[in-house]
């Protein structure tokens, strides 16, 4: 699973290193050798370049809900699971505090 997760870290950011200068560069040698019309190249160009950032943002949703699912069976609360548990426990803290204050109050009364 982790070997899924660093492989698509890499891809990423092969996809991102390679800049619209490094694709200018491989289009102008395919070009070079008439795999592609001089006309064309802008287009090719620009097309590569989108079909690099769809790629790359597929990889990104696939790698973040595979993260999600292995957060999931390992059993880890959601940021809401875990805001909703603090709250419990802040309210309970402060019940308990309430309490403590109202029985030192109550032995302290001298008519209690």
């Amino acid at each position: 699973m982790f070997d899924l997760f660093r492989k698509g870290y890499l891809v990423g950011l092969g996809l991102a290193s390679l800049t619209r200068e490094k694709v200018e560069e491989v289009v102008d040698e395919l070009v070079k050798r008439g795999e592609v019309a001089e006309k064309d190249r802008h287009g090719v160009v620009d097309e590569m370049i989108t079909r690099m950032r769809d790629e790359q943002k597929r990889l990104t949703n696939m790698l973040r809900e595979t993260a999600q699912k292995v957060v999931v069976d390992m059993g880890v609360p959601s940021r809401q699971q875990f805001d909703e548990l603090l709250n419990r426990v802040e309210k309970l803290e402060h019940a308990a505090h309430s309490r403590k204050s109202t029985t030192t109050t109550a032995k302290d009364d001298p008519t209690a």
